[in-house]
């Protein structure tokens, strides 16, 4: 229990540490709650300034020899102080007189020759005492610990202490955990432990044997657990306790790195028919130098030890394995073990007698063995563990999924199978299994698909750690499945598991899943999917933020729930992101352009129709292939006198009249029109572009109808060009009919120039007068 409270301080330093950054090496790191870290800072004494805030005082692995009467005063609410590794020899005798609320002491690993009940007298609400690892030889002449009435946790001893003697334990009354070391103990006198009347855990640290049995008849009616660490057994020899009458408390006793060998084994085997209560041992890392060469006489001796029903060996060492027996002569004391686990201690074989007088066994738990399906079989035979209902084969050297199966079918009342970390590779598309069978792992077997080889009457199961990319299994009883750590992009269909109450299928390669999918597993209680390559979509967002009630199905939400893409919300959180609407709406908001966008172009098409925008396009064109036309030589190449420009509607006028007037006079003018003249296939505007530079004048006969032409509007705009590049009068305006400058149209900005700024001739109705109009425009078109 105490080790709650210890873990809490420890905790608190590590936070206040993190909270004030990088470690001073000269200074203290407190935070506000008052928790104070000075571990290595190379301070040799206790620190200077300390006040009644400090709660918590860790000064470990520092350089501190003295524990002064002045140094914690002021300390008055202090609950945990740490002063391990430091080397102090030396503590006042009132330095911890303030310390009346301190709940937590380690002076362990210092070099404290002596301890003094004067430095604990004052500590009355101390719950956790280490003072291990010193060389005291003693705990004392008087009781230390008469006074700390409080105290749950006790860890005293080192490899110096040579002497345990019945005032050492005085007055402590109940512990939940007492650690001793005694390892080079030398004397031992009897009723040392008896005056604690309960002890919840018992660690007793004793390299020899000799003093074994009267300690452990004075535990038997007051420890629970005893627990001996480092123990050389080899020559233990037990004869009996002079115990007359006892009431054996003790229910699980522990071996851990303890040396055995056959004979000394009988000796703990006829020790432990004391402990009539006991029902759980433990061998942790022990060696047993024999070959199981138990005496039957010895054995037939203890059959009171058959209240055990948990037995655990967990890396045991045989150096003979060899030559070991086949157990036949404690085949009697196994009729009641309900639980054994012999794990990572190099079995092969369970010798098939060994396995049919194990007629309790429920829990079998053989990992980190060398089991095979060959010896498997002789093990299992038939008859053998016939109450077993967990079996456990992590991690041996099985091969076929099938063949274990098979096996197995003499286990009618398996229920529960853990064939982990073997490697099967691939499963076939039938088995056989044990027909009770409701649990199998096939976790971490290295199988890449799922056959119907996995049976229907499952309700767990976990094929966790595999190769696996998708999971198409029905399994009607199924109610856990856990699948992480697989190939996986989707959530399994929920049709093929009706009654999934639990599912676990984090780092998959999962990218999104849906309120449709959640909502398919109608039974659903617990969904663990973190870890999972997420694409942070508009979708997966809206449920999961308009889901409030998925925390309580999500157990890993929301820390585990990253974002993998797109690459610029990479490592958020899912819960803490949030998209633009142009990302969430793309659809509306595509809309709403297209609907902008078509607006604009028929407000632009309607602009463009009422300022003619059309054909100043059309006449932009025009004029930038003309601008891409070489320029002519100085000396142009004149095969026309006059290029006219005119309108189809007044092409009566031109060409009776006017061509017959100029074309036949003495010397004939040469006009070119473009009826006439143009060369057939080629571009009009190149047409227009090459008559009016083979033309010396170009005559432009104005009308009503000419300003409606855009043609003419072409032949108008290509003459004002050459007029300005080539700096010349090569434009007459013959005027056929009165036009008001003001209906001009706009487009004809150079025609309104010209108009302001050239002489024309005027066409007169009087026939009188039109004589003199041809005089004139002969005139002006040689000039």
């Amino acid at each position: 229990m105490f080790h709650a409270l210890w873990t809490a301080w420890a905790v608190g330093t590590m936070i206040g540490l993190s909270q004030e950054g990088p470690p001073d090496q000269t200074s203290l790191s407190c935070d506000r709650a008052g928790v104070c870290d000075g571990r290595s800072r190379s301070f040799t004494s206790i620190p200077s300034g300390l006040t009644a805030a400090v709660q918590s005082l860790d000064l470990s692995n520092n350089k501190i020899t003295y524990v002064g009467q002045g140094d914690l005063q002021s300390c008055v609410k202090l609950r945990a102080l740490v002063l391990q590794s430091n080397g102090i020899s030396t503590i006042e005798k009132d330095a911890f007189s303030s310390l009346r609320s301190l709940e937590l002491l380690d002076l362990s690993d210092n070099q404290l020759l002596n301890l003094s009940s004067s430095w604990l007298q004052p500590l009355s609400s101390l719950k956790f005492l280490n003072v291990m690892k010193n060389p005291y030889r003693t705990l004392g002449d008087a009781p230390l610990f008469p006074h700390l009435t409080n105290l749950q946790t006790l860890k005293v001893g080192s490899i110096h202490t040579l002497l345990i003697k019945r005032v050492d334990f005085a007055g402590l009354t109940f512990l939940e955990e007492l650690e001793v070391i005694a390892s080079n103990l030398q004397s031992y006198e009897p009723g040392s432990f008896k005056s604690i009347q309960n002890i919840s855990h018992l660690t007793l640290h004793l390299n020899q044997p000799i003093f074994l049995g009267e300690i452990f008849g004075d535990l038997l009616s007051s420890v629970e657990y005893l627990e001996l660490r480092d123990t050389n057994l080899n020559s233990f020899q037990f004869s009996g306790l002079s115990v007359t009458e006892t009431n054996p408390l003790i229910r699980k006793l522990t071996f851990r790195n303890a040396l055995f060998t056959d004979a000394s084994f009988n000796g703990v085997l006829r020790l432990l028919q004391y402990a009539s209560t006991l029902v759980e041992l433990e061998f942790d890392g022990c060696t047993l130098n024999g070959v199981g060469d138990f005496e039957p006489s010895d054995v037939e001796e203890i059959r009171d030890l058959r209240n055990i029903e948990t037995i655990t060996i967990r890396r045991l060492h045989i150096p003979k394995f060899y030559l070991f027996y086949d157990l036949s002569t404690v085949y009697s004391l196994a009729g009641s073990v309900k639980r054994v686990t012999v794990e990572n201690s190099k079995v092969f074989l369970v010798p098939c007698s060994f396995s049919q007088h194990l007629k309790s066994l429920e829990y079998l738990d053989l990992s980190e063995n060398l089991m095979v399906e060959e010896y498997l079989k002789n093990s299992a035979c038939e008859g053998s563990w016939p109450s077993l209902q967990i079996l456990i084969l992590r991690q041996n050297h099985l091969t076929s999924i099938e063949e274990t199966g098979k096996i197995l079918l003499t286990l009618k009342n398996l229920t529960s199978l853990d064939l982990s970390r073997n490697s099967f590779h691939s499963m076939s598309e039938t088995c056989q299994w044990p027909e009770k069978m409701k649990s199998l792992n096939l976790s971490s077997t290295q199988i890449h698909s799922l056959t119907r080889c996995v049976p229907q009457t499952l309700e767990v199961l976990d094929v966790s750690n595999n190769n696996l990319n998708s999971f198409s299994l029905f399994l009607p009883q199924l109610k856990e499945l856990y699948i992480s750590q697989n190939k996986l992009n989707t959530l399994p269909d929920a049709s093929f598991l009706p009654v999934l109450l639990v599912l676990k299928i984090s780092r998959n390669t999962i990218s999104t899943f849906s309120k449709e999918q959640l909502d398919s597993f109608h039974k659903l209680k617990v969904l663990e999917a973190g870890g999972n390559n997420f694409i942070c979509s508009c979708e997966l967002l809206s449920f999961t933020q308009e889901q409030p009630a998925l925390a309580k199905v999500l157990i890993d939400w929301p820390d585990n729930y990253l974002c993998d893409s797109p690459s610029y919300l990479r490592g958020q959180r899912v819960q803490d992101t949030r998209l633009s609407i142009s990302e969430c709406h793309k659809t509306a908001v595509l809309s709403g352009v297209c609907c902008v966008l078509l607006l604009l172009i028929l407000l632009t098409g309607g602009l463009c129709h009422r300022f003619h925008g059309v054909w100043y396009m059309k006449m932009m064109w025009a004029w930038l292939q003309a601008k891409r036309k070489p320029r002519k030589t100085p000396i142009r190449d004149i095969h026309y006198d006059a290029f006219v420009s005119y309108s189809e509607q007044d092409s009566y006028w031109v060409e009776n009249l006017m061509v017959q007037e100029l074309e036949h006079f003495n010397p004939p003018f040469k006009l070119c029109l473009h009826k006439r003249d143009f060369v057939p296939g080629k571009w009009i505007i190149d047409n227009i572009i090459d008559s009016i530079e083979k033309s010396h004048k170009t005559v432009f006969v104005l009308s009503e109808n000419f300003v409606r032409s855009e043609w003419c509007k072409y032949e108008l705009d290509f003459s004002h060009f050459r007029l300005f590049d080539e700096n010349n009068d090569a434009v007459i305006l013959v005027l056929l009919e009165p036009i008001e400058k003001k209906t001009i149209p706009q487009r004809f900005c150079k025609l309104r120039r010209i108009m302001n700024t050239k002489t024309y001739l005027e066409w007169p109705r009087d026939e009188a007068l039109q004589e003199g109009f041809w005089v004139n425009l002969r005139i002006a078109i040689k000039s």
